[in-house]
């Protein structure tokens, strides 16, 4: 069978089969199975939005009907916008998709549901699709019930937690300054009354101990440590053993912005990713897909299997369509609250001088793929390829940017050249065959 994995997909425009590469749209419908996130919730009118939301990725229920249209039935919901809508939202969107036949991933009406996994059953062998939200899942993880109190409807989470680690001159330094603000006082009889453990000589909270503070530990030299929350991933990986024994093939997808520093925008993953998609595959995974970014990250390859850091995304369009555009999202970035939807978007796209900026401004926002998997289990076949696209960010026509085209050879080589450099670390490089790219192990750089 063929098996089809996409990236991000934000839109709000209709008519997709007509309006984006129609090379694309016949290898999304003549796949077996197409697995994608949906990068949106789909409210009704009446549902509200969740304070605090920042940037809303939300769109009417109706657009959903353009997955049908492209045999996209398998999709991720969990993602750093599941609760742009609070529970009510995820709600009306599991009940949306569900409705059109679709099958929705990683979200759930409790934590059981939303961690199951998704099994496909075909002639060539049966797969398992398990899907993590990481991004602010914290935020929307969702809950068992128990002791009398419901389940909470939410995404299937892998929490996790960030220090600063500074060597002793800098951390004294910042602890005496925590000191003199009083913040440090405040910390030690919080702590004490809240029975909580308090700051110690090799670690504090600097900051607020009630509202925003960051960690700080002490060690050799400077380092941002991230860590994974132990519970989280120790279920996770548990429902990946699981799966391996009741199908042919797993794969775990993840929803991930998180990178190297606190870098949203770094090439390397955040530590604790990597050290995440590794354990997936030592319990029984056999592809780990990540997407998030908005941009291609590295390839690795863990016991022969691969790890895709980041896909990127299939369709990524911000300047047309009718997104759902709440007042406080201008608010958020600057404007009036009745201002207009291109006030928005066109000056995300270019500065008062009309140059490009933001996700317009580098060739790596408008480079993304897909991957083609050939699954057979009875003659044990696993293969895989890239198919390279792009986004067209810098399109003349504002309609046209965000919408994918099949990459033109000039596309693909920088697509080669680009992976293939970031994933040197990884030794693995990406091989261009017929307009497509395939991944080769090779020798480890230092």
């Amino acid at each position: 069978m063929q098996l089809i994995v996409a990236g991000d997909l934000l839109f709000s425009s209709r008519n997709l089969k007509e309006t984006i590469d129609p090379k694309l749209v016949e290898l999304l419908q003549s796949a077996d199975a197409v697995l994608a996130n949906a990068e949106f919730v789909t409210p009704k009118k009446d549902t509200p939005p969740a304070a605090g939301r920042g940037y809303v990725t939300a769109v009417r229920p109706e657009t959903l009907d353009e997955f049908t249209d492209l045999n996209m039935k398998y999709l991720s919901f969990a993602n750093n916008h599941t609760g742009d809508f609070g529970i009510t939202g995820m709600l009306d969107t599991l009940a949306e998709a569900r409705s059109r036949g679709l099958h929705p991933l990683g979200l759930g009406e409790s934590l059981f549901d939303a961690r199951k996994p998704q099994f496909i059953d075909t002639r060539d062998g049966r797969i398992a699709i398990i899907t993590v939200a990481v991004t602010r899942s914290e935020v929307f993880a969702a809950s068992n019930a128990g002791n009398g109190v419901p389940a909470r409807p939410g995404v299937n989470p892998l929490r996790w937690e960030r220090s600063y680690v500074l060597p002793k001159p800098a951390f004294e330094a910042l602890a005496e300054i925590d000191h003199k603000l009083g913040t440090r006082a405040s910390s030690e009889q919080g702590s004490r009354v809240e029975t909580w453990s308090g700051p110690d000589d090799s670690a504090f909270k600097f900051g607020s101990l009630w509202q925003e503070h960051v960690s700080i530990e002490l060690g050799e030299d400077y380092a941002v440590r991230t860590k994974a929350n132990e519970q989280d991933q120790a279920d996770i990986l548990a429902d990946i053993a699981d799966a391996k024994n009741r199908a042919d093939y797993v794969f775990v997808n993840f929803h991930a912005h998180e990178g190297l520093n606190e870098d949203w925008y770094a090439d390397e993953p955040a530590a604790f990713i990597e050290k995440f998609a590794k354990s997936a595959i030592d319990h029984g995974a056999d592809a780990v897909i990540g997407h998030g970014a908005h941009f291609l990250k590295g390839i690795a390859l863990h016991q022969g299997k691969p790890i895709f850091y980041n896909i990127h995304s299939l369709v990524m369009e911000f300047e047309s369509g009718e997104s759902i555009i709440p007042p406080e999202m201008y608010e958020a970035y600057g404007y009036p609250t009745n201002s207009k939807p291109s006030t928005l978007h066109a000056n995300r796209a270019k500065d008062k001088a009309g140059n490009w900026q933001g996700f317009n401004a580098e060739d790596r926002f408008s480079q993304s793929v897909l991957i083609s998997f050939d699954l057979n289990a009875d003659q044990e076949t696993f293969d895989y390829h890239l198919i390279p696209i792009d986004l067209q960010l810098t399109h003349d026509r504002p309609s046209k940017r965000g919408r994918p085209k099949l990459a033109d050879p000039e596309t693909v080589t920088a697509i080669q050249e680009r992976v293939s450099q970031i994933s040197q670390v990884d030794g693995v490089a990406l091989i261009e065959a017929d307009g497509v790219l395939k991944v080769k192990q090779t020798p480890l750089s230092n």
